[in-house]
């Protein structure tokens, strides 16, 4: 179940963000063509471009995770003993989980206001909730995938 979950999640994370890219470029170059050649302006191009952005960096984030590729300073953990840079990796994660938590918390918060106070995007009226939505799935996600990572980095540091 372990390994289909992560599946899942790779196959969501690879769709997501090639669609929300693809959706992006086509956005902005027909806002370009419009704007330049048709004289017209399609004000919700830029809304629906901002939003997808906003979404594709937080699915992005947990897709860093899950390559290796977010910030790490490997030189203190590189030159400890294998028990200790154990406790030490496993402690790193904890912390970025612990922080991920508050994100994913103020996020719902936020979420949560928004759709109290039914707030609407300026240009297409849709509901400022399902932007908002995006702080805390990414936290969740990127929580997912420092679990795996600490899950990898655990079992990596056994066989060394």
């Amino acid at each position: 179940m372990y390994d289909k979950f992560f599946k899942f999640l790779d196959s969501f994370e690879d769709y997501f963000l090639s669609i929300s890219l693809f959706l992006m470029l086509s956005l902005t170059f027909a806002e370009v063509i419009s704007r330049y050649v048709l004289h017209l302006s399609m004000a919700f191009a830029e809304e629906v471009t901002i939003n997808l952005f906003v979404w594709s960096v937080m699915v992005g984030a947990a897709s860093a995770v899950k390559h290796g590729h977010h910030i790490g300073f490997t030189l203190i953990t590189d030159v400890l003993p294998q028990s200790w840079r154990r406790v030490v990796m496993l402690f790193v994660a904890m912390v970025c989980i612990g922080i991920l938590l508050v994100i994913v918390w103020y996020g719902c918060v936020m979420t949560m206001s928004q759709m109290y106070y039914n707030q609407k995007t300026p240009a297409l009226e849709w509901p400022e909730w399902v932007m908002g939505l995006s702080v805390p799935v990414g936290g969740i996600l990127c929580i997912f995938r420092f679990l795996q990572a600490a899950r990898q980095n655990w079992r990596a540091e056994v066989t060394r």
